[in-house]
């Protein structure tokens, strides 16, 4: 990229590279291919740090001592200068953190690197520190710096320097400083930290890392069930080191930092089972943030019937996949579990007789026998490009990773109308809005009512350990605000989190999903036809037997795997829940006029619609219909019915 070398100079320092062992850089100098000089400047260039010429800028007497010889000779490291706190230090390999933090302890101040040639710095040590036995040690190390370097270990090699292999995904090369890093020498102190990193990710379970530069640190958080937690505090001066190796590793250029960067790169830990990691880069204040999301391949798919759905709603799910055609959605913010239920879902119904295919950004879960494939913008393989191309390969079985847009949605539709069925997701809130969001996509309302199966909106809750959960009374406010009676709270056993080791003293393990299963009726298809307003399509939903995601988070409290202020932290509206009946206490909807359970009635209804009518309204909200003259109506029968004189009941009786 600076024009010192040719491309056809590279494959051919890439090849000596293969053979002898030697590093990149080596080998580029060894062949006069380019000089030392100029790869100093190309490293320092790279990872961010100054260049400087000792010759040009010798380094200034007094300050030499500050750095003991034996460290010098022994690191290849010259003290430059000093101003105020701040001393300047000439490296021949800059990525040696560890030797940053000895300086900064040895010498007790901060210190600014800068990138030196290695000969350059052995002149200077011969220079600045008058010892001729020095001189002719520091020789040696020149001339033993230009033999062929040892090969680094290889992935499986138990003496490697981590015990682990951290590698990018078609990365046969990287800058020779870098892999001198990663060779067991001194540089592997970083490669350690990303290793370390890694791994407690890998092992705790997290679905993502986010490396956050501060002002004065660095914070390395882990996302445990679906929370943020912060698991290291690391000095600033890591932070350059860590986004250059990452980099590095996922195939991204550590010379940008303004940009945003996204790439990926495998981890294979002591199992020998690689994890694939999306890593991704944001310039913030502070410095560059990494965010590095696992896609653990090691774990599989886990069956229909342990996802958290309940009966009805496991064989709503299962009715909507004996289709032969049409489209099912599940839909919920990012971070759900959609993909997860969708793998699950594809994984029950897979069979030799069938082909299925899937289009996914990323692939998370790896199918047997199930055809995937990526989009990649960066080709043009949209989602849309590559459902158009599916469509001529005979698929029976389609999954979509998301639909985003007006021409994937209508291609996907398409395709479930003319004998395919089709599996996607979308982001909604819950079930109902799902037929707004396709119409601002962009879909006619007959399109939709002609295709849709059914929708499922799902929440991740995490699950109260079962180690160190306790039980407790919940106080009258929560009771109130999931619907739930003193009569019927007192033979309901409650429990919230308490935290122990298993758990890592969080209190919760493990996450699982509680559901919105919404079958599209014959009822809900003409309302869908006709564009009804969400309000409408959610109430009818709910009276043919749809159970809200609220109801359902209700259902797993009181069976103790979750706590009411886990559910209440998830569903942002709690009042949106159903009310209890006051006759067997079963939930049921807030417009409901009898319990559909035990068919006490709940309330009056208007008399106008029919529809349900709050204690207190005045007028009936659905169709303006005055209240207070169907009171006026009950009470004057109730006065009349007592004024009539028994006889003449008894003889309307026997009438």
């Amino acid at each position: 990229q600076a024009g010192l070398i040719s491309e056809e100079n590279l494959r051919v320092a890439l090849a000596e590279h293969k053979r002898s062992g030697e590093r990149i850089g080596a080998v580029l100098v060894r062949m006069r291919l380019a000089s030392e000089k100029q790869i100093a400047k190309a490293l320092a260039y790279q990872l961010g740090f100054p260049y400087l010429s000792l010759t040009e800028h010798p380094a200034e007497p007094a300050v030499v001592g500050l750095i003991p010889r034996d460290v010098a000779e022994r690191r290849l490291c010259m003290a430059v200068s000093l101003e105020k706190n701040l001393l300047t230090v000439a490296m021949a390999d800059p990525l040696l953190f560890s030797l940053v933090q000895d300086l900064e302890f040895q010498t007790g101040y901060r210190i600014r690197q800068v990138v030196a040639t290695q000969a350059e710095i052995v002149e200077a040590i011969q220079i600045g520190y008058p010892d001729k036995a020095l001189a002719r040690t520091s020789a040696a190390v020149v001339e033993s710096s230009r033999a062929p370097a040892a090969r680094p270990p290889a992935a499986s090699d138990p003496g490697s320097a981590s015990g682990l292999a951290v590698r990018a995904e078609g990365d046969s090369w990287r800058p020779w400083a870098v892999a001198h890093a990663a060779d067991g020498s001194e540089g592997a102190p970083i490669v350690d930290l990303v290793d370390l990193i890694i791994k407690s990710a890998v092992k705790s379970h997290a679905s993502d890392v986010h490396i956050e530069p501060m002002e004065n640190s660095v914070l390395v958080r882990h996302r445990l069930d679906g929370l943020l937690k912060e698991v290291m505090d690391l000095p600033k001066w890591v932070l350059d080191g860590l986004t250059a190796r990452i980099k590095i590793l996922a195939s991204l250029d550590i010379a940008e930092k303004r940009l945003p960067q996204d790439g990926r790169l495998r981890f294979a830990g002591d199992d020998n089972v690689a994890v694939d990691f999306r890593v991704s880069t944001l310039r913030t204040l502070f410095g560059e943030k990494v965010v590095l999301r696992v896609l653990d391949h090691r774990k599989g798919v886990p069956p229909l019937n342990e996802l958290g759905f309940s009966a009805r709603a496991l064989e709503e799910l299962k009715g909507f996949l004996r289709h032969q055609h049409g489209m099912v959605l599940v839909v919920g913010p990012t971070g759900s579990g959609k993909t997860t239920t969708l793998a699950a879902a594809l994984t029950s119904i897979q069979s030799e007789r069938t082909n299925t295919i899937t289009i996914e950004d990323p692939i998370e879960y790896q199918l047997p026998g199930i055809n995937q494939t990526q989009v990649n913008e960066k080709i043009k393989l949209t989602f849309a490009s590559a459902l158009r191309s599916i469509l001529r390969q005979d698929p029976d079985v389609i999954l979509l990773g998301e639909i985003r847009d007006q021409e994937t949605a209508r291609i996907a539709f398409q395709a479930a109308q003319t004998g395919h069925l089709v599996l996607s997701t979308l982001h909604t809130d819950d079930a109902a809005s799902t037929i707004t969001r396709l119409m601002d996509i962009g879909m006619e309302p007959y399109v939709i009512a002609s295709a849709l199966i059914g929708v499922v909106a799902q929440r991740l809750v995490r699950r109260l350990c079962l180690h160190c959960r306790k039980q407790y009374t919940p106080s009258p406010e929560v009771l109130r605000t999931l619907s739930i009676s003193d009569a019927e709270a007192v033979s309901v056993p409650f429990y919230h989190a308490a935290g122990c080791e298993r758990c890592n003293f969080t209190g919760y393990h493990g996450r699982m999903a509680i559901y919105e299963v919404m079958r599209v009726t014959s009822r809900l298809r003409r309302m869908i036809a006709q564009a009804a307003p969400e309000d409408a399509v959610c109430e009818a939903a709910h009276s043919s037997g749809m159970i809200s995601m609220g109801e359902d988070g209700i259902a797993k409290i009181k069976s103790g795997v979750t706590s009411a202020d886990e559910l209440l932290r998830v569903v942002t509206e709690p009042r949106e829940m159903r009310t209890v009946c006051p006759g067997c206490g079963e939930a049921i909807g807030l417009d409901f006029l009898a319990c559909p359970h035990c068919g006490r009635r709940v309330s009056g209804g208007c008399s106008s619609c029919g529809r349900g009518i709050q204690p207190g309204w005045k007028y009936c909200p659905y169709c303006a219909t005055s209240t207070e003259r169907r009171e006026r109506r009950r009470i004057r029968g109730r006065v009349a019915s007592r004024e009539l004189p028994a006889t003449n009941i008894a003889e309307f009786k026997k009438s």
